[in-house]
């Protein structure tokens, strides 16, 4: 059996000393679960953990500090077992606890485990994802949040809102797929200074795609072809931030919705003045099976430039509730 990095048995322990337990309004059936799927942890049984948690947090819905204690657990429980998909709808209920009741900073987690799940935070969730999660969480990546400073007098008007595409109706989307986590992108002065020149027949290739891209064509072959096109310039250019974005609004156009959200969130992902392409990193999340929590921060994002359509209110309303 693999041993796990720290004993979440033993923090555990200091929470449920008697006298001055936070825990001290749950019921005690839950708490045994919380203790249970902690030792399951210890021995290294992932699986068995991730069950035990996952009922012990159904207990605590009326605790937000408890409960929140009782997801960062669950969310490292479910990282050693490799659920992917699981971390990440589980770090989605974690922006919501915070944002609501700020459950998570106020947390009784102690700092070993707090430190070992940003830690994964800054792994698993994509950049742009945990850039505009709540401060307590963005800080897994010492990220900052994204400033929009105030239009000054005189400024020119903000362009009318941006009205995404949507993906073809001929196109039968691939089964969700847990997403793998993206690949780093070079940090700070380094990424220009890495970043390769595209050959003539890249940009060819790229503005071939653009081309289909921009068109009011719903066809499938063309879509995929402009996928595929795309695609090739980007997998040879990981760090090039606009090739990644066009393989991503690419799959995205043919409900490749796994391949979307992979490109979109590489290289530090959209910008807040890109809100098609937020709205479909999104969707794509959303579709993918990353849960409504992951996929609502780029969503709030897009919706202050994003022009309003039958579709926009339909993905609003399925992952903000609204």
């Amino acid at each position: 059996m693999r041993r796990s990095t720290f004993p979440l048995a033993a923090l555990l322990a200091t929470l449920v000393a008697a006298g001055a337990s936070p825990l001290a309004a749950v019921d005690p059936f839950y708490v045994d679960l919380l203790r249970d799927g902690a030792h399951a942890y210890d021995r290294g049984d992932f699986a068995m953990a991730t069950r035990h948690l996952r009922l012990a947090c159904f207990g605590m819905l009326d605790e937000p500090k408890e409960l929140a204690a009782c997801l960062a657990r669950l969310a490292l429980a479910q990282d050693k077992a490799g659920d992917v998909a699981g971390f990440r709808d589980t770090f989605g209920r974690l922006v919501e606890i915070e944002e609501r009741f700020q459950g998570y900073s106020q947390s009784s987690l102690p700092p070993e485990a707090r430190a070992a799940l940003e830690q994964r935070m800054a792994v698993q969730i994509p950049a742009p994802t945990l850039a505009a999660s709540p401060p307590a969480l963005r800080s897994a990546a010492g990220l900052k949040p994204q400033a929009r400073p105030d239009p000054k007098p005189g400024e020119p008007a903000k362009p009318a809102p941006a009205r995404p595409k949507e993906p073809s109706p001929v196109e039968v989307a691939p089964a969700p797929q847990p997403l793998a986590p993206p690949a780093a992108a070079p940090a700070g002065p380094a990424t220009a200074t890495a970043a390769r020149p595209l050959t003539d027949d890249e940009r060819k290739k790229q503005e071939s795609a653009r081309k289909i891209l921009d068109g009011r064509t719903n066809d499938a072959r063309q879509l995929g072809e402009a996928y595929q096109l795309a695609r090739e310039v980007a997998d040879a250019h990981p760090e090039q931030r606009s090739a990644q974005l066009l393989a991503g609004e690419a799959a995205y156009r043919i409900s490749r919705w796994s391949d979307a959200a992979e490109y979109l969130s590489h290289a530090g992902g959209p910008g807040d003045d890109q809100p098609e392409l937020l709205f479909y990193l999104a969707v794509s999340l959303f579709e993918s099976g990353a849960g409504a929590g992951v996929a609502a921060p780029p969503l709030r994002r897009a919706l202050p430039n994003l022009q309003r359509s039958p579709y926009v209110d339909g993905y609003t309303k399925k992952i903000l509730g609204q």
